[in-house]
């Protein structure tokens, strides 16, 4: 037989056992017979962490350049809240006060109380705020030129002339607040909530992120929160805790809706 001829009676073969056109198909691995139910509680929790997971996303997205819109400008409250805890952790060892200025990447102020004016001298451009620290009156102390928080109100130019309507708030509370490593078990309730609020506020009000373990922490504790308050399926009642637990003010709040009507279904 002619070499020719055998080439071709070899296509013609191998045609007719896989025709035209054939795909293989891998079959799919058969889903689990043993799925476990879930009850409503277990699925309240779940989607609530969802919320709070895409709320974080959500905030990364709205981050706040110096000026603070009127939402994040924080309370004298917080800023008192803010000031004791950093003194509680400097009592803690955890940091210098050099170490600390490294972890801010900003100067301290040649004063203690230059924050103010580091802002307006440095209004409309991109010039580094030093921040305020515990001076003279706390030289014995272990939080002796550890930072303190720092408000002030400026306009454009760097004066204070413009009207109040023109004048904008900057204040460095978050990012200060972003270093105290405590974890939920370190505070009371009362200051777990005051720090959830101020959480929720970190990345949506200053260019400082929350840690994967910082965000996972405080979602694990909304979480437990909300599971241990004995309510079955209010699910109204646990929306009304969760955004109570973060301000009210935060992603959580403008997806509470949402995740309600999820619930609710």
């Amino acid at each position: 037989m002619r070499k020719p001829f055998r080439i071709l009676m070899g296509i013609l073969c191998c045609t007719a056992i896989a025709p035209a056109g054939a795909v293989t198909i891998k079959k799919a691995a058969p889903v689990s017979s043993n799925t476990v139910a879930t009850s409503s509680s277990d699925a309240s929790s779940s989607l609530i962490t969802s919320v709070i997971g895409l709320a974080s996303s959500i905030s990364t997205l709205n981050q706040q350049t110096r000026a603070l819109t009127a939402e994040c400008q924080p309370t004298s409250q917080e800023i008192n809240f803010v000031d004791t805890m950093v003194k509680e952790w400097a009592k803690t060892g955890a940091a210098t006060a050099e170490e600390v200025q490294k972890a801010l990447r900003r100067p301290r102020c040649t004063a203690s109380n230059g924050y103010e004016m580091s802002v307006r001298l440095n209004a409309g451009s991109d010039g580094t705020i030093c921040y305020n620290w515990y001076g003279d009156d706390a030289t014995d102390a272990v939080w002796y030129q550890f930072p303190r928080v720092g408000r002030t109100t400026y306009c454009d130019d760097g004066t204070t002339t413009c009207s109040t309507k023109e004048r904008k708030t900057a204040s460095d509370i978050y990012e200060i607040f972003n270093l105290v490593d405590f974890g939920t078990s370190d505070y009371t309730p009362a200051e777990a909530t005051m720090a959830a609020k101020l959480m929720d506020k970190i990345e949506k009000c200053s260019s400082a992120k929350l840690s994967a373990k910082k965000r996972a922490m405080w979602g694990e504790f909304l979480t437990n929160t909300v599971s241990n308050m004995g309510q079955k399926t209010n699910t109204g009642a646990i929306m009304q805790q969760v955004q109570g637990l973060t301000g009210g003010g935060g992603g959580l709040q403008s997806l509470g809706g949402l995740a309600q009507q999820f619930l609710d279904r």
